[in-house]
């Protein structure tokens, strides 16, 4: 029988829908590299990625250069983006980067698109693997690999690949309409969005949301930058 990823815990987060104000901002069209990040531990700004879960280090090998940098903390994440004058985005700027004004479900649009993304497929040794696609990726490809999947801004890989760090505490969301949200100013778990090579291919909706100690890293997850529009 096909998996079915059906989780309350997981879709509960995304509620409820709320309408949200934002100023202009400029959001990296793709994940940070293994080889922009490198330039960041050369400068000693930031730490070089440390063993983690799920998986061996391999930011250093030219083989996976423009593959995006993982096995990096919170911490790591808002080193990188405050040495290249960002910051991490905040978890409403990351979705509307991925949905756009129309909201739509999956960032290329609303229907599902398995074949635009770096998710769990046949590459996958996972028991949930689509075995109806096979990309040839095992876990996580270039950044620039699947252009078809692009958000309605241009921004690739807002689905698959890897997870990626956001700047806000882990919260329920607020009712309220909001003006450049930033979440709660304490907590336990900083949020993740998007999905990552390990993820079941419906994790692609642009309302996924998934949260994790900042102090943790995996093999599945990484971030990108953004900032203000006027800086």
């Amino acid at each position: 029988e096909a998996y079915r990823y059906c989780n309350l815990s997981f879709y509960g987060q995304e509620a409820p829908q709320h309408p949200v104000t934002l100023d202009g901002y400029w959001f990296d069209q793709t994940e940070v590299t293994n080889a922009q990040y490198r330039q960041c531990v050369e400068a000693e700004a930031c730490q070089a990625p440390a063993p983690c879960t799920q998986g061996e280090l391999m930011w250093e090998d030219p083989a996976v250069a423009q593959h995006p940098v993982v096995c990096v903390n919170w911490d790591d994440a808002q080193a990188y983006c405050a040495w290249v004058g960002a910051r991490l985005p905040t978890e409403a700027q990351w979705e509307y980067a991925a949905r756009g004004q129309e909201g739509y479900r999956y960032p290329w649009g609303n229907e599902p698109g398995g074949a635009w993304q770096n998710y769990c497929d046949a590459s996958c040794a996972e028991g949930w693997a689509d075995e109806a696609v096979d990309d040839g990726y095992g876990k996580t490809s270039p950044v620039d690999a699947y252009p078809e999947g692009a958000s309605w801004c241009g921004a690739l890989d807002l689905a698959g690949n890897v997870y990626e760090w956001v700047e806000d505490w882990s919260a329920d969301y607020a009712t309220a309409p909001r003006t450049n949200p930033t979440g709660p100013s304490s907590g336990w778990e900083r949020v993740l969005r998007g999905s990552s090579w390990l993820s079941f291919w419906d994790r692609a909706r642009g309302a996924t949301r998934d949260s994790v100690a900042p102090e943790n890293s995996a093999n599945h997850i990484g971030f990108r930058c953004a900032l203000p529009a006027g800086d």
